[in-house]
């Protein structure tokens, strides 16, 4: 018998948790189940999943993914007899067999340090749309936004060390959010990754899922839309500075740095604070970021000032516009990289 803890998540589970359940049990001596506020309705699947030995962990109210995760690790945190091989989460709804279950587990044996992740593979005719969907875009912002390059961002087959626990507990998010939120806690603090492919299930269409595509989906990419509000806010203060300035009487580049002036140290606590958390020296990050201020502004204000003559029947302050916008992925990347990259 193996000896990671078996997490479970359950919000209005289907029957099918309790015969899943009684199949982990073959394999591993303990299973955690959190009746994440399913209510009456459903007490009785987790009388039974209680009475074959599973430990049930009970909030009154609806909470979420991430606080039914977070609820799970605290208990193991205060219980590390049942848990100090490491924890293997696992979702409600049937997509992870214990055969696969099994496999974390192995791996997890093999690199005790290391977080396991089991991968699906989405290219089979099985899979819903909006799984597809989903999991293709979450992949391609992630590794482009925080430079995490993982199969599957949103497998919640996961298999946790004990020593990953602490961090885990004090990751962000509430909801499904909390696990792309985990990932970026694996790479800020270093935590070795290890991927296991794992088999593509989903019973009757995934029907049990309580993910919603636009709701969660905006709380997963919550650090891409802060950055695109930091950097539009931000904009728009140097952009007004820059219409001004140039109807003064300054030319492009002046116009440009006066702008970029007024406006950096805006961006640079919004992008600190909000998007990035950096937690490094702020000197020396502000002494980075000014560093970048004025090479963008030089790059946008000899992009502005060539092409204004280039095409001198649109205004610069039209082209500027274009000109900001590839700023904006350029600048994003440095900042990402090189300037708050001691917490991603």
């Amino acid at each position: 018998m193996k000896k990671e803890l078996i997490v479970i998540p359950a919000y209005q589970p289907l029957d099918s948790l309790v015969p899943l359940t009684k199949e982990i049990f073959e394999y591993f001596e303990n299973v955690l189940v959190i009746d994440d506020g399913g209510g009456e309705k459903y007490a009785h699947i987790f009388k039974q999943l209680a009475d074959m030995g599973a430990i049930i962990v009970t909030h009154a109210i609806n909470q979420g993914k991430g606080r039914a995760l977070k609820s799970a690790i605290n208990y193991c945190l205060l219980h590390k007899e049942i848990s100090e091989a490491g924890i293997i989460t696992v979702d409600a709804d049937g997509q992870h067999r214990p055969a696969d279950i099994v496999k974390i587990a192995d791996a997890m044996e093999a690199h005790p340090n290391d977080v396991v992740l089991g991968c699906r593979q989405f290219d089979t005719d099985n899979v819903p749309w909006k799984s597809r969907m989903g999991n293709g875009i979450s992949r391609k912002v992630y590794k482009w936004a925080c430079g995490i390059d993982v199969t599957d961002t949103q497998t919640g087959l996961r298999g946790l060390p004990y020593s990953f626990l602490e961090i885990a507990a004090r990751c962000d998010g509430e909801k499904y959010e909390y696990e792309t939120n985990m990932l970026l806690d694996i790479k800020a603090n270093k935590v070795g990754i290890q991927e296991v492919i794992i088999q593509t299930v989903y019973e009757n269409n995934n029907e049990s899922s309580h993910f919603n595509p636009v709701r969660d989906s905006i709380r997963i990419y919550s650090i891409i839309l802060k950055y695109s509000f930091s950097s539009l806010f931000s904009a728009l203060i140097d952009y007004i500075v820059f219409i001004i300035a140039h109807a003064c009487g300054a030319k492009i580049m002046a116009a440009t740095y006066i702008a970029r002036a007024c406006s950096c140290l805006v961006n640079f606590t919004l992008n600190k604070k909000m998007v990035f958390k950096g937690e490094g020296n702020s000197l020396v990050q502000l002494i980075k970021y000014l560093i970048l201020v004025v090479i963008s502004g030089t790059i946008s204000g000899w992009s502005v000032t060539h092409l204004s003559a280039l095409l001198p029947m649109i205004a610069p302050v039209i082209i500027k516009v274009p000109v900001e916008i590839i700023l904006y992925v350029f600048n994003y990347a440095i900042q990402r990289t090189l300037i708050f990259n001691d917490k991603e």
